[in-house]
Order: C-alpha cells, then structure tokens, then sequence
C-alpha cells in the first residue's frame, strides 16, 4: 500500500459536509494553527465546498486568528469573485486559494502558513527533508518557489501553484510555505507536521546534522502513521485545546 492508497482511504468514506459545517471547521482549523504558531496576524485556511465552486477562506491579517468564527468567514467564487464578505479584512494573498483550488480539483483544502521552522529553512536554502516519523509524508519531496513577495497577482498564484505541481507543500523563500489536502484533516495533518519536522531538522543540525530518514523508512513510516484514525485524533486534540483557549481568552 502506497501513500496515495492511504490518502484515498481516508477521504473515500468521509460523509458529505454542509456548507455551514464545513464554515465551522474553516474557522476551526484557522484557530488550531494559530494556537500552533503557524497562523498569527497573518496566514490564512480555505475549504472548497464539494461539487461547487465556493471556497471558504479565513478572515485576513489584522484579524485575532485564536477567536475566529464560521460568520467572519469569507466566500469566494473560485474565479476570485468575493461572493460573500463578512466584514474584515480581505486577505491579500487569496489567489493562492483560487488558484490551487482550480489547479488541483482534488484538493479540498489548503493553508498559507509562516510557520517559524519551516520558514528559516527556505530562508537558509535548505532542503525540507523528512528526519522523523509523522514527518516521513515528505518524502515525495518539497519544491521552493523562488520568490519573497506577496502573492497579489493572477500570475504570481499561478506560478505558485506551478511549483507546487503534484506535491503536497511548496516552500515559499523568504516568506513562508502552502500545504495542501484532500480534506481539511489531511490538509491539518500535514501543516502540523510539516513544521514540526522543520523544527526537529533545525534543532538537529544545530547538533550536528539531521538525519534524513532512508526512502525504504519513510514509505513505511507514511504508511504507518498517515490514516483516518490519526487524522481523526490529531483534529479531536487540537480542537479540544483550541476550545479552551478561545473560553479562557472570553473569559468562561
């Protein structure tokens, strides 16, 4: 069983998601990675709603990302039309969104991170590698796109996404990375573990070197730790600690 087998595992039996659940878990997984450190002021998560053209997008920079909720939601048309606006801030950087979202009409979910780790590593031109076990999904590789700017035009996102291609996250040099899922879970999954083997890699070639894990390891490390039972407790958990920050920051 390949990756991609486990991938389709976990999304084939996945019930069919209202609109409105699915704002839900926009604004939740916005506050999950914000509570990781790799959403803050800015950062943003869309969920394309299934068999349409709407993608839901999280409120721009400006924004408390740890109190975010399903009515400071945006929607857009996927050709970038703003179809509804709840008031906020726009993100600047939406055509990452649309754009993948067209690219790649399999992908049901992705997120702008500025995570710190994974982050230095694209400003150190260093290689994302796959050093530890929820970390060996990326061993498919991890491509740079070789620019610091804001992605504000058609054909910026566009050259975004084309360095992104197949793959599951793209390093952005100097600015941050894009990950992408099937599913927002899986989408969850690899942001959060993207930056944590990013953080494991730097804190190991402060030691000496990261050892990267060997192609036969990391295939069945992936294999091992890459399916809807983790995704389904990796969200639970986050959720959960992501709920009781929001009730102690209102007070409750």
């Amino acid at each position: 069983m390949t990756e991609d087998r486990s991938m389709a595992d976990a999304t084939t039996a996945a019930p069919v998601e209202s609109e409105a659940e699915l704002r839900r878990k926009t604004a939740v997984m916005c506050r999950m990675l914000n509570l990781q450190g790799s959403i803050g002021m800015f950062g943003h998560v869309s969920i394309r709603v299934p068999g349409t053209d709407r993608v839901l997008l999280s409120p721009g920079a400006g924004s408390e990302k740890a109190m975010v909720q399903p009515e400071d939601v945006f929607v857009f048309h996927i050709d970038g039309e703003i179809l509804e606006h709840p008031g906020g801030e726009v993100p600047l950087e939406w055509r990452i969104h649309t754009q993948i979202h067209r690219d790649r009409p399999e992908v049901m979910s992705v997120t702008h991170l500025h995570g710190e780790h994974s982050t230095l590593l694209g400003i150190a031109g260093r290689e994302v590698k796959p050093v530890f076990l929820h970390g060996a999904f990326l061993h498919t590789g991890v491509p740079t796109w070789d620019d610091p700017r804001l992605v504000v035009t058609d054909a910026q996102a566009a050259s975004l996404s084309a360095a992104l291609g197949k793959h599951a996250v793209v390093q952005q040099r100097g600015h941050g990375s894009v990950v992408v899922g099937e599913s927002a879970e899986i989408a969850f999954f690899r942001s959060t573990f993207f930056e944590e083997n990013s953080r494991k890699q730097v804190e190991a070639e402060v030691l000496g070197g990261a050892l990267e894990l060997k192609p036969e390891e990391a295939a069945d490390c992936a294999r091992g730790t890459f399916n809807p039972r983790l995704l389904r407790l990796l969200w639970g958990y986050y959720e959960r600690k992501s709920e009781q920050a929001l009730a102690a920051m209102n007070g409750s």
